[in-house]
C-alpha cells in the first residue's frame, strides 16, 4: 500500500506547463495595511490564503503559478469579492479608493475583461436587482411557474455574459457553467423539497446543458460542480430510501462511479466528485481499510494532478496518525505563558482536544469531557485542550466555560495543525504511555454518553508502558 501510494505521488509531482497569475493594486485612502486573497486551485485541494501587506506607496502585489482556471476571494477592510475566476497569464491591476470601493474600483491589464464583467454583473444582478432574493420569492409559486422563471433568469444572465467580448473562451465556458449550475441548483433543491421525481438522463442533459458546456469547464466551475454534487447526493438519498437504509460512504463512492459509467456525468466531473467525497471521508474517518481501497482505486482512475496530489498527501498523512504510530511532539504555551511539551507526559495516557470557542459541537463536548476528567481523576491520564482561537477569545472562553485540564493555544500557521491533519474541529487524539497513537479513530466525549471514549482511555491505561 505505502509503496503504491508513494510511487503515485512521485509520478504526479512531475513538472507541468504553468503560467503566472498576477494581481496588483493601488489603494487610495487606505483603512488598513493588509489585504487578503484566498485561492481555490480546484475543488478537491485545500484553499490557500495569502496576506498581502501594502508598501509605502499603498500598493501590493500577488503572483502565483497556475496551470488551469482557478477562483479567488479578495478582502480589504470591510469590502470583498468572492469566487472570481483567475487564469494563467492574467496580469490584473486594481485601483480603488478604500472609502468608496465599488464606485471607485477600476481594473486594467491582461485578463481584466473578466473583472469588468464581474463588476457590471454585481451592479445589475446583485445591487439593482437581487436575483437570488427574487428566486426565493418564486419558490412560493407552483413548481411549473417557479421552474419557468428560473429558466428565464438563466437566459437573461447568459445573454448578459454574451455581450462581453474581451474575455477568453475558457472564462466564457466556465462562467456559463457557473450561471447554469447556480440556477439549476434551485431546481435540484425543489426536487428534494417537493418530493418530485428525479431527473432522467435526458432531463439532466437538457437542464444542465451537458452537451454545450465542455467537460473541462463543467469540472472547473464552482457552481456547476456543486449542482451536480447535490444532484448525486439526491440520487443517493433516494436510493437509500428504496433500500430502506442509508448508503455507506463506500456505496456512495461506487454510486458516483456508476453515474460516470452510465454517462450521467463526465469523467472529469467524476474525478472531482469522487475526489471530494474521498477527501471528506478521510478527514472524517481516518484511513480505514475500505477508504484505503477507495484511495488506491481513485489514484488509478484520476488523471488530475492536483486531485491526485491532494489524496496522496492525505493518505500519507493519515498513515502517520494510525494506531501505533508515534505522536507528533509539540510545545505550546498555556494561559500563564508556561510551555507545555508533549514529551513530558510519556508514561501517561494523553487526550488531545483541538477546539475553538465558536464551534458549537466543541463547546457542547466540554461538559462531557468534564465528566470524563472527573472519572479519571488521580489516574495517569492527562487532558490537553488545544485552542485555535485568538488569544483574547481563548481566555474569555476559558473563563466562560470553566474548562479544566491543561489549556494551550496554537496559531493558525503552527506546524501542529499540519502534523495532526487538522481540517476541522473538534478533533481528538488519544496517545498511549509509549507516546504512540492509541487508536486510529478516537470517539467524541459525547458519544454514547461518554462511555465510548471512557472505554478507549481505560484500554490505553491497561496497556503496559
Amino acid at each position: 500500500m505505502i509503496r503504491i501510494l508513494c510511487f503515485l505521488l512521485l509520478v504526479s509531482s512531475c513538472a507541468w506547463a504553468q503560467a503566472n497569475f498576477r494581481l496588483t493594486a493601488e489603494v487610495q485612502n487606505p483603512v488598513e495595511r493588509k489585504a487578503t486573497i484566498v485561492l481555490y486551485r480546484d475543488w478537491v485541494s485545500d484553499e490557500e490564503e495569502y496576506d498581502l501587506v501594502l508598501n509605502d506607496n499603498n500598493q501590493f502585489s500577488f503572483t502565483t503559478a497556475l496551470k488551469d482556471i482557478a477562483y479567488i476571494d479578495f478582502f480589504y477592510g470591510n469590502q470583498s469579492f468572492h469566487f472570481w475566476i483567475a487564469e494563467p497569464d492574467d496580469n490584473i491591476k486594481l485601483n480603488f479608493d478604500a472609502a468608496d470601493f465599488w464606485q471607485s474600483l477600476q481594473v486594467s491589464g491582461n485578463g481584466s475583461g473578466k473583472f469588468e464583467y464581474y463588476i457590471d454583473y454585481r451592479k445589475k444582478f446583485e445591487e439593482t436587482r437581487d436575483w437570488q432574493q427574487q428566486a426565493e420569492k418564486w419558490k412560493k409559486q407552483p413548481a411549473g411557474v417557479y421552474f419557468k422563471k428560473l429558466q428565464q433568469e438563466q437566459e437573461i444572465q447568459l445573454g448578459f455574459l454574451s455581450k462581453y467580448g474581451n474575455v477568453s473562451a475558457a472564462f466564457r465556458d466556465t462562467r456559463k457553467a457557473d450561471i447554469i449550475g447556480a440556477i439549476q441548483n434551485y431546481k435540484i433543491e425543489a426536487l428534494s423539497e417537493l418530493k418530485m421525481p428525479l431527473w432522467t438522463s435526458e432531463n439532466i442533459r437538457k437542464n444542465m446543458q451537458t452537451d454545450v458546456i465542455p467537460p473541462m469547464a463543467q469540472a472547473a466551475s464552482l457552481e456547476y460542480g456543486n449542482a451536480l454534487l447535490n444532484l448525486a447526493d439526491l440520487f443517493i438519498a433516494r436510493e437509500g430510501q428504496r433500500r430502506k437504509k442509508m448508503l455507506s460512504e463506500n456505496q456512495e463512492y461506487q454510486y458516483i462511479k456508476t453515474m460516470r459509467v452510465n454517462k450521467i456525468i463526465t469523467k472529469e466531473m467524476a474525478e472531482r466528485l469522487l475526489g471530494s467525497k474521498l477527501k471528506n471521508s478521510i478527514n472524517a474517518n481516518g484511513l480505514t481499510a475500505q477508504i484505503k481501497q477507495n484511495a488506491i482505486d481513485y489514484l488509478k482512475f484520476t488523471n488530475h494532478t492536483g486531485f491526485k496530489n491532494t489524496i496522496n498527501q492525505l493518505v500519507f498523512l493519515q498513515q502517520t496518525l494510525v494506531k501505533g504510530a508515534p505522536a507528533k511532539l509539540f510545545s505550546l504555551a498555556d494561559s500563564s505563558g508556561k510551555f507545555i511539551n508533549l514529551q513530558d507526559f510519556k508514561g501517561k495516557v494523553v487526550l488531545l482536544d483541538f477546539w475553538t470557542s465558536w464551534c458549537g459541537p466543541c463547546v457542547r463536548d466540554m461538559q462531557f469531557s468534564s465528566r470524563i476528567r472527573t472519572h479519571f481523576e488521580n489516574k495517569d491520564v492527562v487532558f490537553i485542550q488545544i485552542s485555535l482561537d485568538g488569544e483574547h477569545a481563548w481566555k474569555e472562553a476559558l473563563k466562560m466555560y470553566k474548562i479544566g485540564g491543561i489549556n494551550v493555544r496554537t496559531a493558525e500557521n503552527n506546524s501542529i495543525l499540519k502534523d495532526y491533519g487538522i481540517s476541522g474541529v473538534p478533533a481528538y487524539f488519544l496517545i498511549d504511555k509509549k507516546g504512540n497513537f492509541a487508536f486510529t479513530k478516537v470517539a467524541y466525549p459525547s458519544d454514547n454518553n461518554t462511555k465510548t471514549l471512557t472505554d478507549q482511555i481505560e484500554e490505553a491505561l491497561a496497556e503496559s508502558p
